[in-house]
């Protein structure tokens, strides 16, 4: 998703709520883009204390989102969606700054260097 560093301002001071990124990644996406795509989407809107709450994209039919997609986001969601179970060092990663609508970027490492 495009627009994190507009939002960053507003990152532990306001909860946020939305599904991975409807217009490119959601519908076009691999599944594992989409998983990627609900970790940065925890990682960049919400805090180790929470803040980002998902929701499924009520008329993913019209917009052809693949099933797979669909799995995918609920698959992200069981992976993240419990803050207490992401690894501490993720939270300290550094945020990208800026990427394309149909670009992810990669996950953090799982060890510390």
């Amino acid at each position: 998703m495009s627009g994190y560093n507009d939002l960053k301002q507003y990152r532990g001071k306001i909860m946020f709520w939305g599904c991975v990124n409807i217009q490119s990644i959601y519908w076009k996406g691999t599944p594992e883009e989409v998983e990627r795509e609900v970790w940065h989407m925890v990682r960049n809107l919400g805090t180790k204390k929470g803040g980002y709450g998902a929701c499924f994209y009520d008329d993913a039919k019209t917009i052809k989102v693949p099933r797979k997609s669909i799995r995918a986001f609920a698959k992200g969601l069981e992976k993240y969606g419990d803050y207490s179970k992401i690894p501490s060092h993720w939270w300290d990663y550094p945020t990208v700054k800026n990427w394309d609508d149909f670009e992810v970027p990669p996950l953090p490492p799982l060890n510390p260097k």
